[in-house]
C-alpha cells in the first residue's frame, strides 16, 4: 500500500507539472498573440507612412511607371517610428501596390505584377481587409497592401523561439522548485502523523501515558493536542475504573467477612444459633444489598439509562415533607432541623430521585452534626433556578477534600465514614445532573451542600 506521503508527493507533482505544461501554453499563446497585434499595428503604421512617399512619387511622375524598381531593389526607406526617424533597408519588399484599377504594378516578386484582383480573390480579399489607400492631390490614386501578415520573417521567427525557449526553461524551473518544496511539505505533514499513527499503536497496546509532541500551531498541531487530551482522558478512566473496582472489593470485602466470620463461628459451635448471634449477618447483608442498589443507580446514571418519572411538583413541599420524616430521628440525637422555604417553586423532577437526593444529604449532615447543634434546610428562587441547601454546625470538610467529595468511595474524614455506602453522594450529583441541575459543596460554620433544579412552566 502507498504511503500518504508518496500519495501526497506524486499528488503535487501532478500539479506542478500541469501547472508548468498550462504556464508554458499559455505564455507562449499570449506572447505570440500580443506579437501578431504588434506586427500587425506596426505594418499598418508604416504602411501609412510608405503610403505618403507613393503618393509624393506619383505626384512627382503622374504615373506608377518606374514604381516597381523600388520594390525590387533593396533600398533604404527612411521612417518615423516612436519619435526617431530610422532607415530600414527592404522594408518595400514586405507590401504590393495595386493601382486604381486594382492592378498589380510594384511588387519585390515579378511573378505577381500585372495580377489583378478581380482574378484573384486571395489578393482582392487582402486589400480589402488589409489595403492603405494611397493618395495623392486629395484623391486614391492606389492602395498599398502588406504580404501577408501571417507570414515571419526569420528574424521574427527567432524571436518567438526564444520566448517559447524561455517559457519552457521557466516551466522547468518552476517544476523543479514545486518538486523540491513539495517533498518538504509532504515530509513535513507524514512525520507527525506517523508519530500519531505510532501513539495510536502504543495507547491500543496499553501504553496510556504515551503522548504526542506537539511542535506545530496547525491543523496537525491541533489534532495532536485533541490526541493527548483524549489519551489523557483515557488514562484518567482507566485509573477510575481500577479505583473503583479496588474500592468495590474493598467495600465487599468488609460485610462478606463479617458474615462468613459469623458463619463459620455458628457452624464450628462457637456461638450459639440464636438471633442474637444472626443479627450481624443479617445487618451485613442489608448493608451488601444497600451496596449493590447504589452501584446500580451509578451504572444507570452512567449509561444514560436511569428512569425518571418526571412530574411537576412543588419543590418546597416536597422538601418540607422529608424534612419532616427526618425530625424524629434528628431529635434523638439532638438536633434540631429548621426550614426555611419560599412558596410556590414549581419544578419538573422525579418526586422519588429528589426525596433520595435530600435524604442523603440529610443522613450526612446528621452523622456528622454534634447534639446541641442545628441543621437548616432551605428552599429559594435564584434567577431561573430553584436553589436547596443543607447546613450542619459540624467540623466541615477539609478544603483539600472539597474537590473530590463527590467522588466515589472518597473518604475525607475516615473518621466520619462510618455507616452508609460511601456512595451517597457520588449518586446525589449523578442524580441532580440527571435532571439539568448542578451540586456543590461549601464550608460556612460547617458543611453547607446546595444542589439546583431549573424552574418549570407555570
Amino acid at each position: 500500500m502507498m504511503s500518504f506521503r508518496w500519495k501526497l508527493l506524486g499528488a503535487l507533482t501532478l500539479v506542478a507539472i500541469l501547472a508548468a505544461v498550462g504556464t508554458y501554453f499559455l505564455t507562449a499563446r499570449a506572447v505570440g498573440e500580443r506579437f501578431a497585434a504588434y506586427r500587425l499595428q506596426e505594418r499598418q503604421v508604416a504602411g501609412q507612412q510608405l503610403a505618403r512617399l507613393l503618393g509624393q512619387f506619383w505626384e512627382a511622375r503622374g504615373s506608377w511607371a518606374g514604381v516597381d524598381q523600388l520594390f525590387r531593389t533593396r533600398v533604404d526607406v527612411f521612417l518615423l517610428r516612436q519619435g526617431r526617424v530610422v532607415s530600414v533597408t527592404g522594408f518595400m519588399a514586405q507590401y504590393i501596390l495595386l493601382d486604381r484599377e486594382g492592378n498589380v504594378v510594384g511588387c519585390a516578386e515579378q511573378g505577381l505584377l500585372g495580377r489583378c484582383t478581380a482574378e484573384d480573390e486571395a489578393l482582392r480579399e487582402q486589400a480589402q481587409r488589409y489595403g492603405i489607400p494611397v493618395l495623392a492631390g486629395g484623391r486614391q490614386v492606389g492602395t498599398l497592401v502588406p504580404i501577408d501578415p501571417a507570414v515571419l520573417t526569420p528574424l521574427e521567427q527567432e524571436f518567438l523561439a526564444s520566448v517559447r525557449r524561455a517559457a519552457l526553461l521557466g516551466g522547468a524551473v518552476a517544476f523543479a522548485v514545486a518538486l523540491l518544496l513539495g517533498t518538504v511539505l509532504a515530509t513535513q505533514l507524514a512525520l507527525p502523523l506517523q508519530r500519531l499513527i505510532h501513539a495510536t499503536e502504543r495507547i491500543a497496546k496499553g501504553d496510556l501515558g504515551h503522548r504526542v509532541a506537539v511542535t506545530t500551531r496547525d491543523e496537525i498541531g491541533k489534532l495532536a493536542e485533541a490526541f493527548n487530551r483524549m489519551a489523557e482522558a483515557l488514562q484518567r478512566s482507566e485509573a477510575a475504573r481500577k479505583q473503583f473496582l479496588a474500592d468495590v472489593a474493598h467495600e465487599l470485602r468488609t460485610p462478606l467477612s463479617v458474615i462468613r466470620g459469623n458463619l463459620e463461628a455458628i457452624l464450628d459451635g462457637a456461638f450459639p444459633l440464636t438471633p442474637e448471634s444472626l443479627a450481624p449477618v443479617y445487618e451485613e447483608t442489608l448493608h451488601l444489598g444497600e451496596l449493590v442498589e447504589d452501584l446500580r443507580t451509578l451504572t444507570l446514571a452512567d449509561t444514560g439509562h436511569l428512569p425518571l418519572e418526571k412530574e411537576r411538583v412543588e419543590l418546597g413541599e416536597l422538601v418540607a415533607g422529608v424534612v419532616e420524616a427526618v425530625r424524629p430521628v434528628a431529635k434523638e440525637e439532638g438536633v434540631e432541623v429548621l426550614l426555611e422555604r419560599e412558596p410556590a417553586l414549581w419544578v419538573w423532577a422525579d418526586p422519588r430521585r429528589i426525596r433520595q437526593v435530600l435524604g442523603n444529604l440529610l443522613s450526612n449532615a446528621l452523622r456528622y452534626s454534634p447534639p446541641g447543634s442545628t441543621i437548616s434546610v432551605s428552599v429559594r428562587r435564584q434567577g431561573d433556578e430553584v436553589w436547596v441547601s443543607v447546613q450542619d454546625q459540624g467540623p466541615g470538610i477539609p478544603e483539600e477534600d472539597l474537590p473530590h467529595i463527590f467522588e466515589r468511595f472518597y473518604k475525607a474524614d475516615k473518621s466520619r465514614a462510618e455507616g452508609g455506602t460511601g456512595l451517597g453522594l457520588a449518586i446525589a450529583k449523578e442524580l441532580v445532573a440527571a435532571h439539568g441541575g448542578r451540586i456543590w459543596a461549601e464550608n460556612r460554620g460547617g458543611a453547607r451542600f446546595t444542589f439546583t433544579l431549573p424552574l418549570g412552566s407555570s
